[in-house]
């Protein structure tokens, strides 16, 4: 066991130092790879920590839950970070410091080892003995390369929009591990399609129980095609595929039990999440050091205990103290998949269901016997209740920044984000080209893709 597993973290040292971060999507040399060759192996792979962590942190940074102070903004170390605040970047650099930092190309290397277990799999004969683990290895690559796409589709592409995506630029889909296969962006039309075949399939293949924390099941793949067809504005598939999701893990977490007088009261094994994957977020600028905005947090009712749970008051502001996986919860749960249902009923269903939903959720966020179950008259009523606790109940998850994309497309929640840092006010309108990051510049230089307008 122990010859075992020392040659699985060989192959992931090797891969990842030698296989990935510079010569797919860089310098492209001929190396040769060492590649997993046994289910044991890919299992160990497939499940190692470089899958602990999503890039969406500079759609975090760049957001508008959270505000700094001149001196905050002084100290960052990178002019990268302020940039990202005040939404002025012009190029996405190399980082250096932490490989998990570097967005784009992180993604890839998650992707690649993907590939290559799903290329390894082809070697391997499915048999009755074998058949559960090889089912959860393919499920669990699939998953999490359509989880990568994603978060690069996120911040690096336009928000999806059925009448242009065929026009409107996608991402890479690399879904092959041949390092020196031709690189270009596909379209968005195709870049959606592939992570909801990868979801299907994935759903399909994987268990309903987990291994460990770490293991994905079905229910999130469910829970990542919910999210997968909310950001592409198809209500009724998003509603379906959380309904399945529901279906299959519902419980959600008391949090009248949680010990508000805790540093960390939400730092616990909490049963609402499908797998623990942490958002990496550019130093200092989405840390508990940040201020939440007045206009957030005075949406809290007193009797809401997201109120004690979620912050502290620090000279007379509210920081974010509730630790859900580290600081941020990236991966999905269950009060996200209720949240897309509730939605998806207010949109296109039934208001009343729509509303059962979010009380369902509410009624374990307030001080026991106090939550007075919300109604709402009309559909519109209902959605902007909806959208409203959205943003309060998925603080911290890295998808304010899409939310806000979409929902500028709607005149009635169309918003220009405001940020002040000492005597300077900056603005971001709806719809603006720069709600689509660069991609970083030195991949355009290996490759010659196209880069985002600016």
């Amino acid at each position: 066991m122990k010859i075992r597993i020392k040659f699985v973290l060989t192959f992931v040292a090797v891969f990842l130092i030698v296989g990935c971060s510079k010569e797919w999507l860089e310098e492209k040399q001929n190396i040769k790879l060492i590649v997993p060759t046994t289910l044991n192996d890919m299992d160990l792979l497939m499940n190692s920590g470089m899958f602990s962590y999503d890039q969406r942190g500079s759609m975090e940074a760049s957001c508008d839950d959270f505000e700094v102070t001149l001196d905050q903004y002084n100290s960052l170390f990178e002019d990268f970070n302020r940039k990202l605040l005040t939404w002025t970047i012009d190029e996405f650099p190399r980082l250096g410091g932490a490989d998990y930092g570097e967005e784009w190309e992180y993604a890839y290397k998650q992707i690649q080892n993907c590939n290559v277990t799903l290329k390894g799999l082809t070697k391997i004969t499915r048999t009755e003995s074998n058949a559960g683990q090889y089912d959860r290895i393919k499920g669990t690559a699939l998953y999490h390369r359509s989880r990568a796409f994603l978060n690069l589709a996120m911040t690096f592409c336009k928000y999806y929009d059925a009448n242009t995506a065929e026009q409107d630029l996608g991402i890479p889909l690399k879904l092959d591990m041949d390092i020196n296969e031709p690189i270009f962006r596909s379209n968005l039309q195709k870049t959606y399609q592939q992570i909801i075949e990868d979801l299907k399939a994935a759903a399909i293949l994987l268990p309903k129980s987990a291994i460990s924390r770490v293991h994905i099941t079905n229910a999130g793949a469910y829970a990542l095609l919910a999210r997968t067809y909310l950001y592409m504005n198809d209500y009724q598939n998003a509603l379906e595929s959380a309904q399945n999701s529901l279906t299959i893990m519902s419980m959600l977490d008391d949090y009248s039990s949680f010990n508000a007088a805790a540093s960390r009261p939400l730092f616990l094994k909490s049963k609402e999440i499908h797998i623990e994957t942490k958002l990496s977020t550019p130093y200092g600028t989405s840390s508990t050091s940040a201020y939440i905005p007045d206009e957030l947090y005075n949406q809290y009712a007193e009797n809401d205990l997201r109120k004690t749970l979620y912050f502290r008051i620090q000279d007379g502001k509210a920081l974010w103290r509730g630790t859900l996986i580290s600081n941020n919860l990236a991966g999905t749960a269950i009060d996200e998949v209720l949240l897309i249902g509730a939605e998806c009923e207010a949109r296109i269903g039934d208001k009343d269901q729509a509303m059962q939903m979010l009380n369902k959720l509410l009624a374990t966020r307030f001080k026991t016997n106090t939550f007075i179950p919300l109604t709402a008259s009309t559909k519109v009523e209902a959605l902007d209740i909806i959208l409203r606790e959205r943003r309060k109940e998925l603080l911290k998850r890295g998808l304010r920044f899409q939310d806000l994309k979409r929902l500028n497309k709607d005149p009635r929640y169309a918003k220009t984000l405001v940020r002040i840092v000492g005597d300077k006010t900056y603005t971001l309108p709806p719809n603006d080209p720069r709600y689509v990051l660069p991609i970083p510049q030195y991949i355009i230089n290996y490759n010659d893709i196209q880069q985002n307008p600016r």
